[in-house]
């Protein structure tokens, strides 16, 4: 059997219930199955754990589109164009891994 690349895809958090929930898209997943890889959702753990120690379990990453959006403060922008919803831990998450991607080659976005 052929080891299968693993890569990750940064999950978004959503409140369902009571309860917040570290989610990614099924079609995300799917697309990754269907090019011969094996999905991996990484949490939105913010300052919990560094971009550098997620990247070294993967080895690729598909960065997603997501209903938050980044928070304007990331891109010098002015604080009321934030429109939608906001995900900090994600921005968190995500925005270090763009920026620190010189570990490994495999990057790709989708949306």
């Amino acid at each position: 059997m052929a080891v299968m690349p693993v890569i990750g895809v940064v999950a978004c958090i959503r409140q369902v219930g009571l309860h917040p929930y570290h989610i990614a898209g099924d079609k995300y997943l799917q697309a990754i199955l269907a090019v011969g890889g094996l999905p991996l959702i990484l949490p939105a753990l913010g300052h919990a754990v560094s971009s550098e120690s997620l990247l070294a379990q993967v080895d690729g990453l598909l960065l997603t589109g997501s209903p938050s959006n980044i928070e304007p403060h990331h891109y010098s922008g002015p604080a009321d164009s934030a429109q939608g919803c906001s995900d900090p831990a994600r921005d968190h998450t995500t925005l270090p891994t763009r920026l620190g991607w010189t570990l490994r080659p495999a990057l790709t976005g989708a949306s």
